[in-house]
């Protein structure tokens, strides 16, 4: 046999191993939800860290006084605003994915 013929039965014999190892650890699905790999465990009567780290967020927040003199001051004052108005548009259709809804033309292409 010629090496290049085994050549290309080795990179075949490869390619179709790679395939099927990527299928089955990647693209099979047993059709149930619960076997995906994901698990939640939930405790009773237990929080989630995100939800006590943000009520202590909120608590620290609740604590904050402004104080208003810094309104009242000359710097503030002298601030300038740089905004620009944007001037009131023509609102378009209510849904921008709805099919046209306009009347066929017998248009003639005339190149």
């Amino acid at each position: 046999m010629d090496k290049k013929f085994i050549k290309n039965i080795i990179i075949t014999i490869v390619i179709a191993i790679l395939a099927f190892a990527i299928y089955f650890f990647f693209l099979r699905g047993n059709g149930s939800a619960n076997d995906s790999g994901l698990s939640v465990e939930t405790v009773a009567g237990a929080t989630p860290t995100a939800d006590k780290s943000l009520v202590t967020l909120l608590l620290e927040m609740k604590s904050v006084k402004l104080d208003e003199e810094l309104f009242n001051s000359p710097v503030f004052k002298s601030l300038n605003d740089y905004s620009i108005k944007i001037e009131p548009q023509e609102v378009g259709r209510i849904n921008p994915f709805a099919p046209l809804e306009s009347k066929t033309s017998n248009f003639k292409n005339s190149k």
